[in-house]
Parts: C-alpha cells; structure tokens; sequence
C-alpha cells in the first residue's frame, strides 16, 4: 500500500473518531453509486473494518434515469461488494413517478428516496451509520452554491461531517480528500468504476458550477477548494455553537400547545441581533412540512414586524400554508391561518336561585338576591363581578360572542363605545375577542362586557329591591 493511503486511512480514523462517526462492533452502510468516489469509500473503510473492528455493509440506488448504464453500474457495485465478502444491497425506486407524485424536480426526488432507502438498509442492519463518499471538491461546491443563493453562516458552512436523521447518522468520512486523490486510490488498486454520463450535461446548477464556474475562479486561487474548504470548517463549528444558542433561547421563549408556535415578543426582543433571525428560522422549520422553503427576506419580515413598538396586532403568510399573527407581547406560528371562534349564544330567565353556565373557556354564576351589596364592593364591580337592579333589567338575558357593530353604554354620561374599540385598548388579543362573554339584555343592549366593562343600565339605588349578581366564577381547564 502506498505510503499516501496510508496517511487517507489514518485521517479517516480521525475524523471518525473526532466525530463520532462510529465505533468497534458497530454497523456501518456505504452508499455506493459505482462512481470512483464511493468506490474508493467502500475499499477504504472495508480497510478500516478489519483494523477498527466495525461491520460494513454495501448499499447501492439504481435510480432507473439512465436504464443502459445503471443496470451496469449496480452490476459492478455488487460484484465489488462480492469480491470483498461484504453484504450488498440494491434500492429501484420509482423515481419518475415519485416526482410527479410530490411534485418535486428529477434531481430532488431522487435524493429523496435514495436518503429513505439508505436509512431503511441502517434500520434493518441496526447500523449507526450511513456512510457518503462526499470529498473536499464537492464541499468546496456547496459553499459556493450556498454562497450564490446568499446564504448565511450555515449554508457556507458546507456539508457537515455527521447529520442525524431519524436515529442514524450520515457520516462522510472522506471531505479531508479530494476526488484526484480518490481517482488516484482506484486506478493504483485496479478497482473499477463508472462515469455517470449526466455529470457532463450543464443543465444542472451543479455541473455547471464544476464545469465553468469553479475553473474559472481557480485562475484566481489555485487552491480553492482548499481554501473553500477552510472556510466550512471554520464556520461549521460557529454555527453549531450558534444555534446551540438559539436551541436555548426557544426553549425560553417559546412553548409549543395543540401544533402551534407561541413566542414571547418581549423575551424575543431581548435576544441578541445574531439569535433573532435564526430562532424565527427555528420556529418555522420545527413548524414546516417537508421540503417547504424559508428564506432571509420572510425571516426577516417577521423580525421587523416583531421588533416594531407600533405595530402590535398583524398576521404574516409565510408560504407553505404557514402564517405567524402577532398579538400583542405574543406572537403565534401556526400551519393555516387561525379563524376566531364564535361561541353559541346562552339565554337566562328570570329565576330564583342559582344558575351557572358555562361560555367558553369562563364560568358565569347569576344569582338574584335581596341582599345589597356592601359599598367597598359597588365600588369595585366592574371586572369580575357586577350588580343590577333585577327588577330594572328586561329579561331574558343573552350570553353570547360579540356581533358586528355592538356598542356600550358607558356609565356616567361618558356616551357609547364600540365593543371592538374597548376590546383594543383593553388589549384583548384578536383570537381572543370572541370569547369574551357579551351579557345583553331582551333588547339587545350590552349590560356587561364579561371580565371589562359595566353598562349604565339598571344601577342600584336606595329603591332596588332585587338585586342580580353575576360573577365570573372560574377559569375552565
């Protein structure tokens, strides 16, 4: 064995020991498509499984794109695998139909499923990781791409060492080699391996990237990937270490109830600049479907808008079916746009005794009575408890949600009021609105506005003599 190979599978057992990657009496699945990279990774860690002491299992996607060559390519793989007594398996899956079934592009579906079969091999293996032959090159790519679609701190940070999904670790042992170095290791061995006829079509962004736009930089620096590659390590722990961070300022404050996001706009307010965007970015992938989209200019509409002193009350689409409605100090992420509820209208009659009902979320207790209320508590009936001259109301009462165009009368001579308009400046948030309990009398007038306002109809005096007690007795769990 060259004395170069030597020193690849030596950084190999560093980087998997530095990461994690796995470990002696453990199972680990190649991805192998039959080209010289992952060719090159099944040799190499079959190399590596006798001196560490880990199972290797050989796992193969013949996407069906390309009938003629694929069918070859999965033939070679699986006589590779044969060759080195290791197990193989073999993936068809449907990719065309796949596409037109989740509507996503050819190059997306097939990595799709090629993901779900190489996770369903380590499953039924029970291996704790899938290896990718991924190197230094196609790393050097990546950043690149991310760099053009004007990515942050984790799309240049490149493609991670280690990604956990699901249970099972994708792992890509070779990024500290390049794919010369690769081609280098099968042609000295005299192992075989295909060229996939698509990477020469310039159709794809990728290609492209390889084929015109990265030599053309090379003129600039003859060691870019190099140096691509040094950017992506030097960010790769920062991000991590930053959304670590992020992870943690969740966790304070936000809370999760029946699938939808709550934010504390004043916790989030406090967060340093660097967390703001990326917690929001959080919050919406913790939130979003597969394959839904985030990008800055979203993120960072909602940012302003939840920074904004004077705009305290707005709803946000964001894409994808997802939609963020500040309410106040709350802001609430949630797939689909909420639509406030309207709760069924409840009648009272003029009965002796005591009746409860329940409105929502509150319970109401109405009681008459010939006792007067003490003075301490007239002056404090407003908000949780109100009295009436019985005798003065015109029954039946009426419990119900507020209705389109409901005013109050104030007391005191202060005139009428909207219901809409006492419910803002009390701050009453708009998903609550409808359920606060809106008392009305026969007519239709508003006596109470549960929890908020007194009416100035039928106050007590020195002639009441039946007087009704309405209370908010409890919060319903």
């Amino acid at each position: 064995m060259l004395k170069d190979e030597h020193t690849w599978l030596r950084e190999i057992e560093e980087e998997a020991e530095e990461y994690g990657m796995w470990a002696a009496g453990e199972t680990v699945v190649a991805a192998v498509s039959g080209g010289p990279d992952s060719m090159a990774l099944l040799y190499l860690l079959h190399s590596l499984s006798g001196r560490q002491g880990f199972r290797l299992i050989c796992a193969h996607v013949n996407h069906g794109l390309r009938p003629d060559e694929s069918r070859g390519e999965a033939e070679e793989v699986r006589a590779a695998a044969a060759r080195l007594g290791v197990p193989f398996e073999l993936g068809e899956p449907d990719v065309r139909g796949y596409k037109r079934q989740a509507k996503l592009g050819t190059q997306a579906a097939a990595r799709e499923l090629r993901y779900r079969f190489l996770r369903e091999v380590a499953q039924r293996y029970q291996a704790v990781a899938v290896a990718l032959a991924h190197h230094a090159d196609d790393q050097a790519e990546t950043v690149v791409l991310h760099m053009l679609r004007g990515s942050g701190a984790s799309g240049l940070s490149g493609m991670r060492r280690v990604r956990l999904w699901e249970g099972v670790r994708f792992v890509r042992p070779l990024l500290r080699l390049n794919k010369e170095n690769l081609i280098s290791f099968c042609e000295s061995h005299r192992i075989a391996y295909a060229i996939d006829s698509s990477n020469a079509h310039t159709d794809y962004a990728r290609n492209r990237l390889r084929l015109e736009t990265l030599p053309h930089l090379e003129s600039y620096n003859g060691r870019l990937s190099q140096a691509l590659n040094r950017l992506a390590d030097t960010l790769g722990p920062e991000d991590d270490y930053l959304q670590e961070l992020t992870v943690q300022a969740y966790e304070r404050s936000c809370k999760k109830v029946s699938g939808v996001i709550e934010l504390d706009v004043i916790g989030f307010s406090a967060q340093p600049f660097a967390l703001q965007r990326r917690l929001i970015k959080l919050i919406l992938n913790y939130l979003s479907e597969p394959g839904a989209e985030t990008d800055f200019a979203k993120v960072d509409r909602v940012r302003r808008h939840l920074l904004s002193p004077s705009d305290s009350t707005w709803t946000l689409d964001l894409g994808y079916g997802r939609t963020c409605t500040r309410e106040y100090a709350r802001a609430f992420f949630r797939l689909g746009r909420s639509r406030p509820g309207v709760l069924e209208a409840k009648e009272i009659r003029r009965e002796s005794g005591i009746r409860t009902l329940d409105f929502g979320s509150l319970e109401l207790t109405f009681r008459e009575s010939e006792e007067m209320p003490a003075a301490s508590a007239l002056l404090r009936s407003n908000r949780e408890e109100v009295f009436f001259d019985a005798d003065r109301l015109q029954y039946p009462l009426t419990v119900r949600s507020r209705l389109p165009g409901d005013r109050i009368e104030l007391p005191r001579g202060a005139g009428t009021k909207k219901v809409k308009d006492l419910l803002i400046d009390e701050k009453v948030a708009p998903s609550e609105r409808n359920l606060i309990p809106v008392v009305c009398d026969a007519q239709g007038r508003v006596i109470w506005l549960a929890g908020l306002k007194r009416s100035n109809q039928a106050w007590i005096d020195g002639q009441s003599e039946k007087i009704l007690y309405i209370r908010i007795d409890r919060a319903l769990c």
